[in-house]
């Protein structure tokens, strides 16, 4: 009956740990389910402006492919220059694929790199037997978006020939 008396009384007691330790685990646990992380950082280059675009989807791990005025890297990596040609409506000079550096619709440096990297990714499958790293021929396209058209085309065409045919395009989140 004493120590009744003593919590009754005011006494000095300290704080309750199991309470504590309930508070923290209530904390610890919310902060694990609302914190996000991205696998991926995704940063264009000075001479790429990226289009704008309601889409609500999240970047995933792919191959990254950057389409510039002045050039075409893949993860980082730069493959080829791009050349001028003459727009044949408006007359403007755009960039373009230089004519000894494609066959066709084919751009023979960017078929090389994409190829040696689905290879190498195939290979990572197949060793680990892990399903995450199974190969799904995917890109990450970032393009200037004042890129004609058909630069594009041909860099999919090429992509798509390399057994990548999943194109995520990369742009900044905006507009309605």
């Amino acid at each position: 009956m004493a120590r009744k008396s003593t919590r009754r009384n005011g006494g000095n007691e300290g704080l309750n740990i199991t309470s504590m330790m309930d508070i923290m685990t209530i904390i610890l646990i919310f902060l694990l389910k609302s914190y996000s992380t991205e696998d991926i950082s995704v940063t264009p280059s000075a001479d790429l402006v990226v289009p704008i675009s309601s889409a609500e989807k999240a970047p995933k791990l792919a191959v990254q492919v950057v389409v510039s005025k002045s050039q075409i890297l893949v993860d980082g990596v730069a493959v080829m220059s791009l050349g001028t040609a003459t727009d044949p409506v408006s007359g403007a000079e755009v960039p373009s694929i230089p004519a000894d550096e494609k066959q066709g619709q084919m751009i023979q440096k960017l078929y090389e790199k994409l190829l040696t990297k689905a290879e190498t990714a195939k290979t990572q499958a197949q060793r680990t037997q892990r399903e995450d790293l199974e190969f799904k021929g995917e890109i990450l396209l970032q393009c200037d978006s004042t890129l004609p058209f058909s630069l594009i085309r041909e860099v999919m065409y090429t992509a798509g020939q390399a057994q990548f045919s999943n194109f995520r395009f990369v742009v900044i989140k905006g507009g309605g």
